[in-house]
């Protein structure tokens, strides 16, 4: 029988807790000719997760369940007869699957998609270089939607960043954070990169590949910036600062730090002007000023409120850096499927170093 019982991680609205739901699927007609079936080994959860589920209140959004998460790891199952001929039964894929407030997410059994719409997937390659801690795909699980955020601020929005280059990133500690200096350094021989953190994780920042790390628990992180800009910097502003946690300091000193906007310098954000509140939603006052800024044609400086483009180019690099071990990404917990809300709370409670990952179905 091609009959096989779905499992999923899905809510109705900002009232309903996360739950998982069941329903059958026939295997052998439940995906179209362009699109492929995955079987779902490993999940990992990101804060827009939690967020979404926060900002779905009861309308406009309808009733139907709506499902969680966007990482995947796992094996292709089903292909289309006019899906491209590089994706076969058995082939071992990763990925990143775009929705909003779908009925499809990657916390589930199976995944139906069409590669070629949804672009961010591909193959999983020798593993030998990886961590043996982890199961193959626990560990590709972890990467795909913060390293593709970080490729996209470093190769989207044409600057030339190499060797003489030097970044600023605020917040170190994150795993987007931690997937950027590996690219700037490992990809683009970036010269300098510095890292605003706890004075707590300043090891773990220094082991990741942080030329110069600054504690923004010691005194205001511009002044402390500022010592380190007349110093070891020689007064060299930065070609790109880039915040993965939500902060507005610099804006009113912007040009004590960031080059000239004809130098096509880039102040770059994925969380708006506040610290994302992973109990919150997404929307809001920071996020509307953010929006605001990065469309006014009048500012003095070029500012991104960054979104991520579903594009196959990180997912090849990001398997290509894994696969030579110039990339390990950073997990933090394994949860299986389900203790789905031990593995929410671990993510809610803002300590986790690295991604929590969620175990769907077991076997390499």
């Amino acid at each position: 029988m091609s009959n096989v019982v779905n499992r999923a991680i899905s809510f109705i609205n900002s009232r309903t807790p996360a739950t998982i739901t069941s329903k059958k699927i026939d295997l052998d007609h439940c995906f179209k000719d362009t699109e492929i079936v995955v079987k779902i080994h490993a999940a990992s959860l990101n804060p827009i997760d939690l967020m979404v589920h926060n900002f779905s209140w009861r309308l406009p959004f309808n009733s139907h369940p709506k499902t969680f998460s966007r990482d995947y790891a796992g094996v292709i199952v089903k292909v289309g007869s006019k899906v491209d001929s590089k994706w076969k039964v058995d082939d071992r894929v990763v990925g990143c699957f775009f929705h909003v407030y779908g009925e499809q997410g990657t916390l589930s059994d199976y995944l139906i998609l069409n590669p070629n719409e949804q672009k961010a997937i591909a193959h999983i390659h020798d593993t030998t270089k990886q961590d043996p801690k982890y199961d193959p795909f626990i560990l590709n699980a972890s990467w795909p939607l913060v390293f593709g955020t970080a490729y996209t601020a470093l190769f989207d929005y044409n600057q030339r960043l190499g060797p003489d280059s030097k970044i600023l990133v605020i917040g170190a500690s994150t795993s987007v954070s931690y997937a950027l200096v590996h690219i700037a350094k490992k990809t683009l021989n970036v010269g300098t990169v510095v890292g605003i953190c706890s004075s707590q994780s300043f090891e773990y920042n220094r082991a990741a590949g942080f030329d110069h790390l600054v504690p923004y628990d010691q005194g205001p992180i511009t002044e402390e910036v500022g010592k380190l800009l007349v110093g070891n910097l020689k007064n060299e502003k930065f070609d790109l600062i880039f915040d993965s946690v939500g902060n507005k300091d610099f804006f009113p000193v912007i040009e004590k730090f960031l080059k000239p906007k004809s130098e096509n310098s880039y102040y770059i954000s994925i969380a708006g002007d506040n610290k994302l509140n992973f109990n919150g939603h997404p929307f809001g006052a920071t996020s509307i000023r953010s929006l605001l800024r990065s469309a006014n044609p009048f500012k003095g400086y070029n500012y991104s409120l960054e979104v991520l483009p579903c594009k196959q180019e990180y997912m090849d690099l990001g398997v290509k850096l894994i696969t030579e071990g110039k990339y390990a990404p950073k997990i933090d917990s394994v949860y299986d499927f389900n203790d789905y809300q031990k593995a929410m709370d671990r993510l809610k409670s803002n300590r986790a170093k690295g991604k929590v990952v969620m175990k769907i179905n077991g076997g390499r």
